[in-house]
C-alpha cells in the first residue's frame, strides 16, 4: 500500500512561516515594552537618592548653625560665607541666600540693614529643592 500525500501530517512550509513572523512581531513589541520599563525603573531610585542627599546636607547646615551660635560672634554671617563656598557642605546648588524680613502682612521682603536676624537658605539637587530660615 502505498500513502498519499495528502494522509501525512505535519506543518506546511506557508505556516511555519506565518508563525515565525508573527512570533518575531511579538517579540519585537515584548522587548520595547520591557525596554522602556526597565530604562525607567532607575528613576524613583535616583529620586529618591538626591532627596536623602539634600536632607543629608541641610542636616550638615543645621549641625554647623548650632555650634557657630555658640562659639562665633557673627554666626550668620560666618554661616553665609560657609553657605555660599562652594563644596563646603556638599555638592548642591545653591539657589538662594539672602537676609529677608517679614512685614506687617506677614510677605517676605529683602533686609538691606546690617541688623538683619533671618537668613533663607534654598539649596536643590536634581529636581529637588529645599529651603530653610536660620535666624539668630
Amino acid at each position: 500500500m502505498k500513502s498519499t500525500l495528502s494522509d501525512q501530517s505535519g506543518f506546511t512550509l506557508i505556516e511555519i512561516i506565518v508563525t515565525l513572523t508573527v512570533t518575531a512581531i511579538l517579540s519585537v513589541m515584548l522587548v520595547q515594552f520591557m525596554g522602556t520599563s526597565m530604562s525607567r525603573s532607575a528613576e524613583p531610585i535616583i529620586s529618591m537618592q538626591e532627596g536623602m542627599a539634600l536632607h543629608s546636607i541641610f542636616e550638615s547646615m543645621n549641625a554647623d548653625y548650632k555650634q557657630l551660635l555658640l562659639t562665633d560672634n557673627t554666626p550668620l554671617e560666618t554661616f553665609k560665607t560657609r553657605v555660599e563656598t562652594p563644596g563646603f557642605y556638599g555638592s548642591y546648588a545653591l539657589t538662594d541666600s539672602k537676609y529677608i524680613l517679614f512685614d506687617g502682612s506677614q510677605a517676605e521682603v529683602p533686609c538691606n540693614t546690617p541688623d538683619c536676624r533671618i537668613l533663607k537658605v534654598t539649596i536643590s539637587i536634581g529636581d529637588h529643592s529645599l529651603t530653610s530660615l536660620f535666624t539668630r
